[in-house]
């Protein structure tokens, strides 16, 4: 779901072509899927009935923010329909020179965008004035954005998406991996399930520790769910988390 139109800083190899610019962004995309995909089945006609009450509705939901404060400090209101329906969510963007994929969000399981917040809080009592300065400043129109760092991101989220999708629980589950330019070192910061965040994914995760040195340590092997979540998955088939949380 994106609104608006194509720009001329919007055009990316194998992203949306020259001949866009100036056409509504979702259909763009749209066709910019189909063509990638030739071999795709055929769409379900308008007439298809609505699913049924209790359906699972959507497996996954990706987060992708044109806003740079969005992806650097995730608003947890607007993930408020998604956590309520138990739908799982990816964050994923860039800001200027530094790219974000996760947390992958698996609601009452993993921590979320009000467990980030709340833990950015602890550490620093003034952030959520800080986040409200920044919301409330003027918005440049157009915002710097690294081509080749967006095309990383957007691979690697889509990577997770489909580990997901394929019933895996990837190393995105309860992190965030960061990298910027022009090292190119990618950190995976853990986002621990909060106490004071209602999601409650804290009272699931009672009894897991940090590692004996008290730090979390950047390596896929490390940044893993809770062996609940991952028992979880193992037995909910893809598309069903939302119906069962």
């Amino acid at each position: 779901m994106d609104g608006g139109r194509v720009e001329p800083w919007d055009v990316a190899p194998g992203g949306l072509p020259p001949e866009a610019v100036g056409d509504r962004r979702d259909e763009s995309a749209r066709r910019a899927v189909r063509r990638a995909a030739p071999d795709r089945p055929p769409r379900r006609s308008a007439a298809h009935p609505p699913p049924e009450e209790g359906d699972p509705g959507f497996s996954l939901v990706i987060v992708a923010p044109r806003d740079d404060i969005a992806v650097h400090a995730p608003d947890p209101a607007a993930a408020e329909p998604l956590m309520s329906s138990g739908t799982p969510h990816l964050y994923a963007g860039v800001v200027e020179g530094t790219g974000v994929v996760g947390p992958l969000v698996l609601p009452g399981e993993t921590g979320c965008a009000g467990c980030l917040h709340e833990s950015r809080t602890d550490r620093d009592p003034t952030w959520p004035r800080l986040v409200a300065q920044w919301r409330s400043g003027k918005q440049r129109q157009v915002r710097p954005c690294d081509l080749a760092l967006a095309t990383t991101v957007a691979g690697l989220a889509a990577a997770h998406a489909l580990a997901f999708l394929d019933g895996r629980v990837p190393s995105t589950a309860g992190a965030r991996w960061e990298v910027s330019l022009p090292a190119l070192h990618w950190h995976a910061r853990p986002v621990w399930a909060h106490p004071a965040c209602p999601c409650a994914a804290a009272e699931r995760g009672k009894g897991e520790h940090l590692s004996e040195d008290g730090e979390s340590h950047e390596t896929m092997a490390v940044q893993r769910p809770s062996e609940q979540c991952r028992e979880a998955a193992a037995k909910r088939p893809a598309g069903t988390w939302r119906a069962h949380v």
